[in-house]
């Protein structure tokens, strides 16, 4: 089989980029999916016999229904001319072989980690019906997203387990001294065949150490080398658990890859902390098979204050205290799953509100933030720390959209309400997209230039009182959506009209210079940085869908990443609007359903796997923002007939409209 040359088109869809490996069986390349206008791995093995076909389409169609977290996702497969294809998820980023060139024995924690990640994938192919059996498992097939989470590549000689015949020699293939006996030859291979592999792998990870051939082994001419012969750091315990899923006859294993894994975390001495590679997801375990159920981790004790609020017909009823917001918790959105079994019937929810003396414990802004510092009695009546909500409004002549300023209260008649409304901008021109300095002192916003070219993007000082706006960006087309770093030093923005009229992502510095276009060919919008500024979060808008995309600080935000991994346009619908909790545990945004618009909340680390709902009903719902404490969310509603501004616990309840107004308000964003 000849080599595929860049720029071929295969399939008249997946045009060649380069070549990432070659082997015996085939080879992998970078291609680019023309249809869905992104990166894809594409395997090419060559074909066999007719049977060697069939099984590749039969296999090839299994491995296309597979969906797990350290599992790229088979997205098609074909046959062209003499060559069977299979294309899969690009998963950028180092893979486990260059790791150990670069770095040597990787630390325990680490390998411990990278292990139960690839457990779980395994543990999911092994129960599947059939069983999917990779079969090739070794450092070379372990890719690390920019997470630092393990990804299992590479299916081209997976086969699924059917225990009636010998492994076809269609899908034969074995790499010396990860592959066990059964897998020379005609041996039958199972999930015994994985955990072999597994354990080889996980040896030579802790030692830097290729082990020996097991078919040398079986023979008595090579023994496994000690792992503590070469790492004498490491628990004897340890090396008896991988020395057992290495042993050479299958029945001399363990019983499953879960309880090799178990057996393995167990050996570790007391005192060794199972910690996750660098800001690696919690691993994703299995799906529940039929007829379990699961509850999701997320739902933290805090959580329980908010059911039982709803559950105040059965006696449960605790909130009588708002000062449960005041406390600094990472906020608890219910499970939309589990909403059906704690909704109670009207008029058996309690929506009392404590009065302002009994709110006292509430945080008081800092001494120095550039708000003018309430007096100590109606301080108590702030919420989300008494920092400002900042929105466009055009209550000022009913027809220009200003920048506003206004605090979320608790009224004395215990409603929930606004205060402190005032106008911030007074020039012509309609204003949109405001956005805050991590100081909050400075407001970012889009706005039309002098030059008519478009709108620019403007910011103002929000501690002079009619203070003179200073333009920073002065771009053909429309610059827009500006989000301030959190380090206080680069400005991202959207920019449409410049390039191909497409929404692109660009950075400058605060001052205006320095502009950097970060995005290529996708139409790119709505970005922000994550607190920590790891992540630059993002919406991508291809295939008339738009979906979750983002990229890491560690390659300088070069490498574009489907946030949702699992599907192609991901499980959270049509998106818009993310916004980040201040602990970085959340993203709140906005999804869209024909006319309608619902507020939503998202863990950031699901990777869009337990989504919640947070508003209900037909309305346009959309623009959230999250309090500085993580205990409210502001956002822009409809169901009044006219844009307003509203607020609502991180949960979604006491749903309440702070802006009054005839006129239009709406793009909230509360001050850091």
């Amino acid at each position: 089989m000849m080599d595929l040359k860049p720029d071929s088109l295969l399939n008249n869809r997946y045009r060649i980029t380069r070549q990432l490996g070659k082997g015996g069986m085939g080879a992998v390349y970078l291609a680019y999916d023309v249809a869905l206008e992104h990166e894809v791995a594409l395997k090419t093995n060559l074909k066999s016999s007719e049977e060697g076909t069939a099984q590749f389409l039969r296999e090839a169609r299994l491995l296309a229904r597979l969906r797990h977290a350290n599992l790229p996702r088979v997205i098609d497969y074909f046959l062209s001319e003499d060559i069977q294809c299979l294309v899969m998820d690009y998963i950028p980023g180092s893979d486990l072989r260059d790791v150990l060139k670069q770095q040597g024995a990787q630390p325990l924690e680490r390998v411990l980690a990278w292990a139960t990640q690839l457990a779980s994938a395994l543990s999911y192919l092994h129960h599947q019906d059939p069983p999917v059996i990779h079969r090739d498992i070794k450092p070379a097939n372990i890719k690390l997203t920019l997470e630092g989470e393990a990804v299992l590549v590479d299916f081209g000689i997976a086969k699924t387990a059917d225990q009636s015949q010998a492994t076809s020699t269609g899908a034969s293939g074995y790499t010396p001294g990860f592959a066990p006996p059964e897998q020379y030859g005609s041996g039958r291979t199972g999930p015994y065949t994985d955990q072999f592999a597994l354990a080889a792998t996980l040896y030579m990870l802790l030692c830097n150490h290729q082990p020996a051939d097991a078919v040398q082994r079986a023979l008595g001419e090579a023994v496994l080398t000690p792992l503590t012969a070469i790492r004498p750091d490491l628990p004897a315990a340890l090396q008896s658990v991988l020395e057992r899923a290495m042993a050479v006859k299958p029945e001399e294993r363990f019983a499953s890859v879960d309880a090799f894994i178990s057996a393995l975390q167990q050996s570790v001495q007391p005192g060794v902390t199972l910690q996750p590679p660098a800001q690696p997801p919690s691993p994703t375990r299995p799906p529940a098979r039929s007829g379990s159920s699961s509850f999701p981790l997320w739902v933290f004790p805090a959580g329980i204050v908010f059911i039982l609020l709803v559950l105040g017909a059965a006696g449960w009823l605790v909130f009588t205290r708002l000062s449960t917001f005041a406390v600094n918790k990472t906020p608890v959105p219910l499970v939309m799953n589990t909403s059906a079994a704690i909704t109670s019937s009207p008029g058996t929810i309690s929506t009392a509100l404590p009065t302002a003396a009994e709110i006292t414990a509430t945080p008081q802004p800092p001494a120095d933030t550039p708000t003018a510092a309430p007096t100590a009695t109606l301080a108590a009546n702030y919420l989300g720390n008494g920092k400002l909500i900042v929105f466009v409004s055009d209550r000022a002549d009913g027809k220009t959209m200003q920048l506003w300023s206004m605090k979320a209260v608790l009224n004395s008649d215990n409603s929930l309400g606004a205060s402190n409304l005032q106008q911030i901008t007074f020039d012509e021109g309609n204003k949109q997209d405001p956005s805050w300095s991590p100081d909050g002192r400075w407001l970012l916003y889009a706005a039309p230039g002098p030059a008519g070219n478009g709108l620019d993007i403007w910011k103002v000082d929000t501690t002079v009182e009619k203070s003179q706006p200073i333009r920073l960006s002065n771009f053909p087309g429309d610059d827009k959506q500006p989000s301030w770093s959190p380090d206080g030093k680069t400005i991202v923005f959207t920019n449409f009209g410049r390039y191909n009229e497409i929404n692109q992502l660009y950075f400058m510095d605060i001052d205006g210079g320095g502009i950097k276009r970060i995005s290529l060919d996708f139409d790119e919008t709505q970005a922000g940085w994550s607190p920590d500024q790891e992540w630059l979060f993002y919406v991508i808008n291809a295939q008339s869908h738009s979906y979750f995309y983002m990229r890491n600080r560690k390659d300088d935000y070069a490498t574009p990443q489907a946030y949702d991994n699992v599907e192609i346009f991901g499980r959270l619908g049509e998106v818009s609007d993310p916004a980040w909790s201040r602990d970085g545990a959340y993203i709140a945004y906005t999804r869209t359903e024909g006319l309608t618009q619902r507020v939503y909340s998202v863990p950031f680390k699901s990777r869009g796997a337990e989504a919640a709902l947070l508003t209900q009903g037909a309305f346009k719902e959309n623009e959230p923002t999250w309090s500085p404490d993580g205990q409210w969310l502001a956002f822009t509603s409809q169901r009044d007939d006219n844009s307003e501004i509203y607020i609502m616990t991180s949960a979604g309840l006491l749903t309440s409209n702070l802006s009054q107004s005839p006129g239009i308000d709406r793009q909230p964003v509360w001050q850091p």
